[in-house]
């Protein structure tokens, strides 16, 4: 890739998710604005060039969404289960085949677009994410460059199309990953061999299962974040759904439960884990060299990764609210008992420490969320200190972001380019245009966040109180009424730490 290319950032376009069955109308109208969007902009940049570099595009993960597409069993693998032949086969690399097929047919003047943007002599790095995590398996990969060919790119062009397992490095200028290693809702227990090595299927997280399971039961409900509900919120939502629509709610949500705790066998399969582990750790070093950093530095980084929640039980039984349900059951049948057989004070005390009790024990245990943006910001303070990156980009939330760093540089958020019921179009659109320095100048990159509206690349909206800024002092193509706000010491780049020394940072669980 041309090192000196000024860099734009994408991240998570979901196209296929429209595809889930029963898709409601505003959820294809969304893929549908983001798709024509999305192929605009690359017109655009394909023949518009900023001091006469060529642009390297990177899109950070979820540049398609296999969860949503249902694939039903074939001759080659018929459905074995009342489970496949319901949802559909599961995610592996055989099914993740067909479903970048039918991603693709759908989707094919984008692609045709992206083989123009290459062709014009741009770069394009596809990031792997948790909903396309199929990527990783090179079967899926030439799938996609078969498509490509399909949709008019030569072979010059496919050339200069790359699917990226994990990051994008550029020393001295950014560190761009998807981000979903750090969203234990989201991640794998071992991100780069995320499958069952026995049947090849991917092993569920609690995103994976809430849209297979959930998202199919109530396709009009916003998939990103329905994982994070819990009891509580299902109970609420199928209040006056009526008995005939609740039931086949919480008969969804009783499949999502069994499937995060059948992944919490599989973590406990020692067998089975061990091969994980030891793929993951071959394709680690193989990430390592291809990404120009060394093998202690990635397995440094691979530290700062959460651990699935479907690892523990105890975290599983917190985010499905179990545990509380059951300290409710319990405390309630003591309480009856008390009333039977006690005298009516002692009945009455007894009550009163049965509820201390339970108020004490949820306490203890606190009150669980899956959520991904606390951890997703302070990783990158602790990436500045193993990498010499002064931008530091994620997608992954779809909540564009802009955030000093107190070691200097900043970390962006590229949000989404799905504006659905969550974040909307205000919010949507939205890329980062980084500018590395010229060669042999040492001074940090310009960044900006920028959203692309009306037909043109534009600054973000900084009214939209994310603390969305510029560094470098530039606009766009001739846009001379740009705010430009210098943050100083924070575009600075901090002397890096010695690479070869992994943190202390554990991997948390």
């Amino acid at each position: 890739m041309d090192a000196v290319a000024n860099i734009l950032v994408v991240s998570d376009l979901h196209f296929g998710e429209e595809l889930l069955p029963g898709a409601s109308q505003e959820r294809r109208r969304a893929v549908e604005l983001g798709a024509s969007a999305f192929r605009e902009f690359l017109r655009y940049h394909s023949v518009r060039r900023r001091d006469g570099r060529p642009w390297r595009l990177v899109i950070a993960g979820d540049l398609f969404d296999f969860m949503s597409v249902v694939i039903p069993g074939t001759k080659e693998r018929p459905a074995k289960s009342a489970d496949e032949r319901r949802f559909g086969l599961g995610r592996g690399t055989q099914a993740g085949v067909q479903r970048m097929r039918l991603i693709c047919e759908a989707h094919r003047p984008l692609l045709a677009e992206l083989g123009r943007f290459a062709a014009a002599g741009h770069a394009v790095e596809i990031i792997v994410g948790n909903h396309d995590v199929e990527l990783l398996a090179a079967d899926v990969v030439g799938e996609l460059m078969q498509q490509l060919a399909a949709a008019g790119a030569d072979d010059r062009a496919r050339g200069r199309i790359a699917v990226v397992p994990w990051f994008v490095f550029v020393p001295g200028v950014c560190w761009i990953e998807h981000g979903h290693v750090y969203d234990e809702g989201c991640s794998f227990e071992f991100n780069l061999a995320p499958m069952d090595p026995k049947d090849g299927w991917l092993i569920y997280n609690a995103d994976y299962a809430a849209v297979r399971y959930l998202g199919s039961a109530v396709p009009e409900l916003d998939p990103h974040g329905i994982e994070e509900w819990g009891l509580w919120g299902y109970m609420r939502y199928t209040y006056g759904l009526g008995l005939r629509s609740g039931g086949q709610v919480w008969i969804a949500y009783a499949r999502f439960v069994k499937a995060l705790f059948a992944a919490r066998r599989l973590h406990r399969s020692f067998k089975r884990r061990d091969r994980r582990r030891r793929e993951h750790r071959n394709r680690l070093a193989e990430v390592a060299r291809a990404g120009g950093i060394s093998i202690d530095t990635a397995a440094a980084i691979d530290r700062l990764a959460r651990t699935p929640l479907t690892v523990s039980g105890r975290r599983l039984g917190r985010m499905v609210m179990l545990d509380r349900f059951g300290i409710g059951a319990g405390g309630f049948l003591v309480i009856l008992l008390l009333l039977i057989a006690a005298p009516l004070g002692w009945a009455l005390a007894g009550a009163l420490a049965v509820v201390l009790a339970a108020v004490a024990i949820t306490r203890w245990l606190g009150q669980h969320m899956v959520t991904s943006q606390l951890p997703m910001r302070a990783v990158p303070q602790r990436l500045r200190t193993l990498v010499d990156a002064p931008v530091v980009v994620f997608g992954h939330t779809h909540d564009p972001r802009w955030q000093k760093l107190r070691s200097g540089g900043i970390y962006v958020n590229a949000g989404t380019w799905l504006p659905a019921t969550r974040p909307g179009l205000r919010r949507s659109f939205t890329f980062v245009l980084i500018t590395p320095p010229a060669p042999g100048v040492r001074s940090p990159p310009s960044v900006e966040l920028r959203q692309w509206r009306e037909g043109v690349s534009q600054p973000f909206d900084a009214g939209a109180n994310i603390g969305a800024g510029v560094t470098g002092g530039f606009g766009d193509f001739g846009d001379t009424g740009a705010a430009v706000r210098s943050i100083g010491a924070a575009a600075r780049v901090a002397p890096p730490a010695d690479r070869g020394a992994p943190p202390g940072t554990k991997r948390s669980g």
